[in-house]
């Protein structure tokens, strides 16, 4: 009967820590959206970036040794009523990420996730002293862009990181 109760009561540790999440769920209904953030039960620690400081960006997380970043940001767009969200506009937007100085873009290809059609932009970026590759999504909702980005060192497609699809496929915007 012992024998049992320890195998219960480790069994039921181990779903315990097991079931835990390896992501944080960050949700805004002010900007109607939710994201997966990676947290600290990583093997490679997580910083939350929470509140960002940077302008525009809602959330984001970076790895302790800088070699991956995800984050969420938004551009409000509702006083502009006929705000379209194409590759003109996009030329527009992308200067954040791939301006001059930031570095550049690959290519822009149309995408839908979850029901919203948007874009994607594939470059390099230039951040804190160190070289990234970037991978952008951005879509149009509510008056609002949103841009899930996702860097890293590590892969020349940051899509290839776990950690950054992860983040980049857990992005929905809320009823």
């Amino acid at each position: 009967m012992r024998r049992l109760l320890t195998i219960v009561c480790l069994s039921a540790a181990f779903c315990g820590l097991a079931s835990s999440g390896s992501a944080a769920i960050w949700r805004s209904s002010e900007y109607y959206c939710q994201v997966n953030l990676p947290d600290g039960s990583y093997v490679q620690q997580w910083y939350a970036l929470l509140p960002a400081n940077e302008g525009g960006v809602l959330a984001g997380a970076r790895r302790q040794d800088f070699a991956a970043i995800v984050y969420l940001g938004v551009v409000d767009m509702k006083e502009k009523p006929h705000f379209v969200l194409d590759e003109k506009s996009i030329e527009e937007l992308d200067k954040s990420f791939f301006g001059r100085g930031l570095g550049f873009l690959d290519k822009t290809q149309q995408i839908t996730e979850h029901g919203l059609n948007g874009y994607r932009l594939f470059g390099r970026h230039r951040f804190n002293g160190r070289n990234y590759a970037m991978v952008v999504d951005m879509f149009f909702y509510h008056g609002l862009v949103y841009q899930i980005a996702g860097l890293s060192q590590s892969y020349d497609n940051p899509l290839q990181d776990a950690d950054v699809r992860a983040f980049m496929n857990s992005f929905y915007v809320l009823p």
